[in-house]
């Protein structure tokens, strides 16, 4: 008998998308940056016309394409795109204009500028719009209403956690009723509480049949709450025939190993096929406050990768002393190859090549971070003795535990250790989507 998880009304779901020769490892959760419209329009059309300047020395624009599979200088195999930038995106884009056997790239909904209130659904025609707009990709999140604003004193659209709700049901039931590809849809869990987060799930699963789920909401945040609904979905059957899970809005190198922990319990003790992803838009949104990724921090508290201001002084322009922090890009630059003579309103001697760079840089720097700290873990989940991020090490244990015992009792026994991970309660100083 098929499971009724393995069909759509469309037939039977496709397999997730793979890429030859990925350069992240199956066996680990994947970062998927957010990228943002700016600079994958902008790099596109500089590589069809050219710079506006010059760029550091041996670098071309397709340098700066990380979506391109033949890139020798830095390159991504997952990114993810949002109806909330780029809907009504006239421009070609290195997205857009990718090459689609060396790419998987994900499709959200929006959720975050409805939120934000920067989107709007009014009509059937609205959602119309996005679905189509998100099945030309290959991973798409469902259309949802965010909880997350509920908690702000800010004017929102929507006055309580049922209207929230009422109206995802609205757009799943449209979406059901109106796809017309076969792609992988995740279904997306919101909800600012456990009994809010309870009520989603219970709620949305009967709505609409997906190939996986996104987590949103603070409770995403908390380690504990996520293996408790991890759980519960495992005794629903509902991650047997799953092949993916999403996290929006994290990639902290501690919750980056914790999910590669999360994805291999699964594997083993679950389902061998399903994998597990998470984005940021940082790299790109550390712009806003001027800020760039320097050296990711290990010791025996925790992983970090600190930030500081990005230079930008006028003693900075045609400076020819190397870029000093470490990257894909950043190893080939001089510092004055981002400080550049101020133009227009800018306040610091920088212009939109120099943001690009940096942009470039964060997302490498990331990338590499997330990296060796997998690469740090495996290592020290030999002997079990984890010098580095002990806590962290420890609750890579416990999920590997509650993962096989398929147990509640276990993950409760082991409350204590998740509560206190850096995110094992709710960040208020969350920077990412969704979150409020």
């Amino acid at each position: 008998m098929t499971h009724p998880d393995t069909i759509s009304p469309l037939g039977y779901f496709p397999k997730p998308p793979t890429i030859p020769k990925d350069i992240t490892p199956a066996d680990q959760a994947i970062y998927i940056p957010a990228v943002t419209d700016g600079y994958a329009m902008d790099i596109w059309d500089w590589i069809q016309n050219g710079a506006p300047r010059a760029l550091p020395k041996g670098t071309t624009p397709a340098d700066l394409n990380f979506l391109d599979p033949v890139n020798q200088t830095f390159r991504i195999s997952h990114a993810l795109t949002s109806a909330g930038q780029a809907l009504g995106q006239k421009r070609d884009c290195i997205i857009t204009r990718r090459n689609k056997g060396g790419t998987v790239i994900m499709a959200d909904s929006g959720g975050y500028q409805i939120a934000s209130g920067r989107l709007r659904v009014n009509s059937n025609a609205d959602r119309l719009r996005i679905l189509r707009w998100q099945e030309q990709f290959d991973i798409a999140v469902t259309l949802d209403v965010p909880t997350g604003p509920l908690r702000s004193p800010k004017p929102y659209a929507y006055a309580t956690f049922a209207d929230c709700l009422r109206e995802t049901v609205d757009h799943l039931r449209f979406y059901r009723q109106n796809r017309s590809t076969e792609m992988v849809w995740l279904n997306v869990l919101q909800g600012n509480d456990e009994q809010q987060c309870d009520v989603w799930y219970d709620t949305v699963r009967k709505e609409f049949n997906g190939q996986g789920w996104a987590f949103a909401g603070p409770l995403r945040h908390n380690f504990f709450q996520l293996l408790r609904r991890v759980l519960v979905m495992c005794a629903n059957g509902d991650l047997h025939e799953k092949r993916w899970i999403h996290v929006l809005g994290t990639s902290e190198l501690e919750t980056a190993v914790l999910l590669t922990a999360l994805q291999r319990a699964l594997n083993r003790h679950v389902n061998s096929k399903i994998r597990i992803s998470y984005d940021t838009s940082s790299p790109f949104r550390a712009l806003r406050s001027d800020r760039l990724f320097t050296l990711p921090t290990f010791d025996a508290k925790g992983m970090t990768m600190p930030m500081r201001k990005a230079p930008g002084s006028r003693t900075h322009v045609g400076c020819t002393l190397r870029w000093p922090w470490p990257s894909a890009l950043g190893n080939r630059m001089v510092v004055g190859d981002v400080c550049v003579p101020m133009t227009g309103r800018r306040k610091y001697h920088r212009d939109k090549v120099s943001d690009w760079l940096i942009a470039h840089h964060n997302l490498s720097s990331l990338c590499w971070a997330i990296a060796q700290a997998n690469r740090l873990f495996d290592v020290e989940s030999l002997d079990h003795q984890y010098t580095t991020a002990y806590v962290v090490g420890s609750a890579a244990e416990v999920i590997e535990k509650v993962i096989k015992s398929g147990s509640m009792s276990e993950l409760y026994n082991n409350q204590h250790i998740l509560m206190a991970l850096r995110h094992g309660s709710f960040d208020r100083d969350s920077e990412e989507q969704r979150d409020f």
